[in-house]
């Protein structure tokens, strides 16, 4: 149906072919900025977190000896447990923990503790930093969530992207009904109807996507210039200033989250054209 169909429709059908194209360019410019400026904002808390706080995961005070010390670090998810020189003193030794699976501290923490003989207060836990990570601890009445409130608002712009594009996929594919109607009758079935159509939207949409991943690239860069021009200007100024930071997990997201957002708002009024009947397709007006 590809080449008998589809290519000649979308050459013929410049206006409809572009509406669509445009409806994913805008589509992968709003998640890439999205993406790319919270991935930014989220490096230069963890760094700001670190530097004030440090990058252990957990910490233990009490009277340790370097038996309990090797104790400790025989845990199998302990990645390395240090002395921390500069808070021991009159209150203890206090011992910084690194785990290598950040996700079960909340877990292992309490169980060193008891292997050591000490009391649950002897434990505490570098909360910002594991919040970080989505870990958070099961006991806090009112977790850190800033990244989890982040995931929310990705899945919602996603949502609402979906709702506005596939206006653009639905006019186009309703303006078919009538030919598609006539493919049922001649023994198309619904699967290769709703795949012409997924194909259709995949093809029309990589090129854009990819242009507005690399548009919302650059228009987070300007806003985190413009920011730090901002911020250059007010006092204490570099403790304000932000760099700018990119990692391939985040075009993966990026063209994930563009891909799936793009195609199911084709795949909306795909499902429901695929459903008609071939004399309703017929017989529709629209």
């Amino acid at each position: 149906m590809w080449k008998d169909y589809s290519s000649g429709f979308i050459k013929n059908n410049k206006a409809s072919s572009l509406s669509i194209m445009a409806a994913a360019l805008i589509a992968a410019l709003f998640l890439s900025f999205l993406c790319t400026l919270f991935y930014n904002f989220w490096m230069d808390e963890t760094a700001r977190i670190i530097l004030e706080d440090g990058d252990w995961d957990g910490r233990i005070t009490g009277e340790i000896s370097e038996l309990q010390l090797s104790t400790i670090k025989s845990f199998a998810n302990v990645e390395k447990a240090v002395i921390n020189n500069a808070l021991s003193g009159a209150k203890g030794t206090v011992v910084d923990i690194y785990f290598y699976n950040r996700r079960v501290a909340y877990q292992d923490m309490p169980l060193i503790a008891e292997r050591l003989g000490l009391e649950e207060n002897a434990v505490s836990y570098n909360t910002l930093l594991l919040s970080q990570y989505l870990i958070h601890d099961p006991n806090a009445k009112q977790p850190p969530m800033l990244l989890s409130l982040y995931l929310v608002v990705l899945v919602l712009v996603s949502f609402s992207l979906i709702l506005i594009i596939h206006n653009s996929f639905a006019v186009s594919m309703n303006a078919r009904i009538h030919q598609f109607g006539i493919f049922s009758s001649i023994g198309a079935t619904p699967g290769q109807i709703r795949f012409c159509l997924m194909q259709e939207a995949a093809v029309l949409s990589l090129v854009p996507i990819l242009a507005g991943w690399l548009l919302g690239i650059a228009l987070s860069f300007g806003v985190i210039k413009a920011t730090n021009l901002l911020a250059s200007q007010l006092p204490q100024r570099d403790n304000m200033l932000l760099q700018f930071y990119y990692h391939p997990a985040i075009f993966a997201v990026t063209i994930l989250a563009s891909l799936f957002t793009v195609l199911f708002s084709a795949w909306l009024p795909a499902i429901k054209l695929s459903r008609m009947t071939p004399l309703e397709a017929i017989r529709n007006a629209g």
